[in-house]
């Protein structure tokens, strides 16, 4: 398992889930106001150029889908930040699939 370690240590800090789109199971993390710089500096600029990405404006936070930042970017799978998500389980055991 390769992590990055600021991004996995971000990801244990904040709030964390899961959710299914169709057959694909989405990773997401709400972003503070007041975190959005850490996380740019964590994941680089370059995801938020030429349009950004969609997000989620919450009551206080931004809610950002991580599966092309952790899968595209970092090459690395999902599962290598299993331990960031709670629900890991819910969604990845053989009764879930």
């Amino acid at each position: 398992m390769t992590v990055d370690a600021e991004l996995y240590d971000f990801l244990k800090a904040n709030e964390t889930g899961l959710f299914r789109r169709k057959n694909e199971v989405v990773a997401y993390v709400h972003v503070n106001f007041f975190n959005l710089d850490d996380f740019v500096k964590i994941v680089g600029p370059g995801h938020f150029d030429e349009g950004g990405i969609e997000v989620q404006l919450m009551h206080n936070t931004v809610c950002v889908e991580l599966n092309d930042i952790i899968e595209n970017a970092y090459g690395q799978e999902l599962s290598d930040y299993r331990n960031c998500f709670d629900e890991w389980d819910e969604y990845f055991t053989k009764e879930a699939v």
